[in-house]
């Protein structure tokens, strides 16, 4: 049975043929069609073989281009002595070690994958480029080519070539660009990049053809596999403007592929030692080592260290020396063992320039145990360095007036035994200590004449007598408060006030007497001496009010001792209030302990 197209489609009854008008119009277009379509497939076919033959052609090229395995031998003759550990020797060559170099020119074989999915572009390519009955995709698949030339190591320009086919419609995209190189040298580099370009599109649609002309950037990462071959992938996003349709598109593509570096930058220099590979008979020498024209490190002083690595040029013949070339110091005294004539110097003692210990004072012992710098010429010394004290009163032998001095006797400056109270009777001995001046004493440091209470003073100079055994008594026998020491605190009980005044009860009298007496023979024995009056209350009230009140009432008490005898200059204030307290402040009795004057001993 003989079939033909009516009206789009097909029929015919048994050996008759029914032919509907308009068939033979339907026919040419489908066929036109067909013959685009065959043209297309037969064209990708060929960009395919080409990109697979260019792929295979990488690695050939990569191989032509390594160095061949076996090296130039070394010289025969070594240095005599080479230190125990060497400088850090470089690489070989980085893996991205041509593409770095300014001048290498780049070639890239990429399968891409082109992004079209703006609705209006898709719309006007799907319904005028191509037809409805093609249904091409949004992801064009292709390949895209590039040439490139590096201007540095870190900026690149080129030239790209993209090819992608879809059902019913061709893709062509040439663009021009640059890229950026963010980590140079390193075996995986990111690098950024941007490109202006267009996108050409075919089919057998009705418009048959468009073209946009657009700006694109992205950002991908190259892996070295050599130091000639990369594997690059990428993405790209931009802006193209189809003007003739009126449609501004965002596009974009994901590629990766195989890129072949070659050329550029100066001859290949494995150690890095100014001296090309192809001429150098030294390899792997380390670097910062001085090199002839061979390539071979020198030694100009023959102490194992290659020059250039050697921070002690010159060293004298037969000296030992570190890894740096560096005469050895064992003992780390500044004196290189070749010229240290005291060897084993211990550590951080000070030394001549012979290596030996510096005895500045000349007593024989070395500054560095030397407790005791610039003893004087002739004085004896001990195993420190110190004066000697034979009798160990504190006083140097050769300022002690007092020899032999028995042991945990008190002294004076000259290295006598002290006498406090100017008795002739020695504190050691003394069995009445504070004896009053001139008052005549027997050999235990006691008054001859009758002392009825044992104060010290005698009856006929006593104007108080029957003192309470223990007292502290002044020149007159008369009872003295007890004083804290340097830094301590005495609570004074027998001083009290009227109610919340600072009127001081005449109960107090007696107390601020003694204290006074006290205060003014301290100041007579240490001119130095300092006394703090403080006062203190309890929680009731405000604390502004407590702190004012404690202060007025430390003031009141100073002007009383003042006025008693005490010198004023000895003697200040102080108000802390509620702020110190003895006991916490939860009952009337512990309310009333915490009322108090104290005397603090400053100095």
């Amino acid at each position: 049975m003989i079939r033909f197209p009516v009206g789009g489609r097909l029929f015919g009854i048994g050996g008759l043929v029914l032919i509907e008008p308009g068939g033979i119009m339907a026919a040419a277009s489908r066929q036109k069609r067909l013959t685009k379509t065959l043209r297309g497939e037969h064209m990708r076919n060929r960009l395919l073989k080409a990109a697979t033959s260019l792929a295979a052609l990488v690695p050939t090229l990569a191989l032509a281009q390594q160095r061949p395995a076996q090296q130039p031998p070394r010289p025969a003759q070594q240095p005599a002595q080479r230190p125990a550990q060497q400088p850090q020797q470089r690489p070989a060559m980085s893996m991205s070690g041509t593409a770095q170099r300014a001048g290498a020119i780049e070639l890239t074989i990429q399968p891409t994958v082109f992004i079209e999915r703006d609705e209006a572009l898709f719309s006007y390519l799907y319904n005028r480029v191509s037809t409805p009955a093609d249904a091409p995709a949004r992801f064009p698949f292709g390949v895209t080519a590039r040439f490139g030339y590096h201007i540095n190591e870190k900026l690149a320009v080129g030239a790209n070539l993209g090819f992608g086919v879809t059902s019913g419609l061709t893709l062509i995209q040439p663009s021009l660009g640059g890229t950026y190189t963010l980590r140079p040298g390193n075996q995986m580099s990111p690098f950024v990049t941007g490109m202006v370009g267009a996108s050409m599109f075919s089919g057998d649609g009705p418009a048959e053809k468009a073209t946009g002309l657009g700006v694109q950037v992205g950002a991908g990462v190259r892996r070295f596999m050599n130091e000639n071959v990369a594997v690059r992938l990428e993405a790209r996003a931009g802006m193209e403007s189809y003007s003739d349709e009126s449609i501004t598109a965002i596009v974009g593509s994901l590629a990766g592929g195989v890129s072949y570096y070659m050329g550029g930058g100066p001859p290949r220099d494995t150690d890095a030692d100014g001296v090309p590979d192809r001429r150098d008979r030294c390899a792997n020498t380390p670097r910062g080592a001085t090199v002839n024209a061979q390539g071979c490190p020198s030694d100009a002083d023959r102490d194992g260290v290659y020059d250039g690595l050697d921070r002690c040029a010159n060293t004298p013949s037969g000296a030992r020396v570190d890894a740096q070339g560096c005469p050895l110091d064992t003992d780390r005294d500044g004196i290189a063992d070749h010229q240290d004539q005291c060897a084993n110097t211990p550590a951080n003692t000070p030394v001549d320039d012979r290596g030996c210990p510096r005895d500045s004072d000349r007593d024989g012992v070395h500054d560095g145990a030397d407790r005791c710098a610039n003893t004087p010429a002739g004085t004896p010394v001990d195993a420190n360095g110190c004066p000697r004290d034979s009798d160990g009163d504190g006083v140097n032998d050769a300022a002690d007036r007092c020899p032999n001095t028995p042991a945990s006797t008190p002294v004076d400056a000259n290295g006598c035994p002290r006498d406090a109270d100017g008795d002739g009777v020695h504190d050691g001995n003394d069995r009445c200590p504070n004896t009053a001046a001139g008052t005549q004493v027997d050999a235990n440091g006691c008054p001859v004449q009758r002392d009825d209470d044992r104060d010290g003073v005698i009856n006929e100079r006593d104007r108080c007598a029957n003192t309470p055994a223990g007292r502290r008594v002044d020149a007159n026998g008369c009872p003295m408060a007890e004083l804290p020491a340097v830094g301590a605190t005495m609570r004074l009980d027998g001083i009290s006030f009227r109610g919340a005044t600072t009127t001081i009860l005449p109960t107090s009298n007696t107390t601020i007497q003694e204290l006074a007496r006290a205060i003014q023979a301290e100041v007579a024995a240490t001119p130095s001496a300092r006394f703090e009056i403080g006062g203190h209350t309890d929680n009731v009230g405000t604390a502004a009010r407590n702190r004012l009140l404690s202060r007025n009432r430390a003031v009141a008490v100073m002007r009383a001792l003042t006025a008693a005898g005490a010198p004023a200059s000895a003697l200040t204030a102080q108000g802390y209030g509620p702020d110190r307290p003895e006991v916490p402040n939860t009952s009337a009795a512990n309310r009333a302990r915490n009322r108090r004057i104290e005397i603090r001993r400053l100095q």
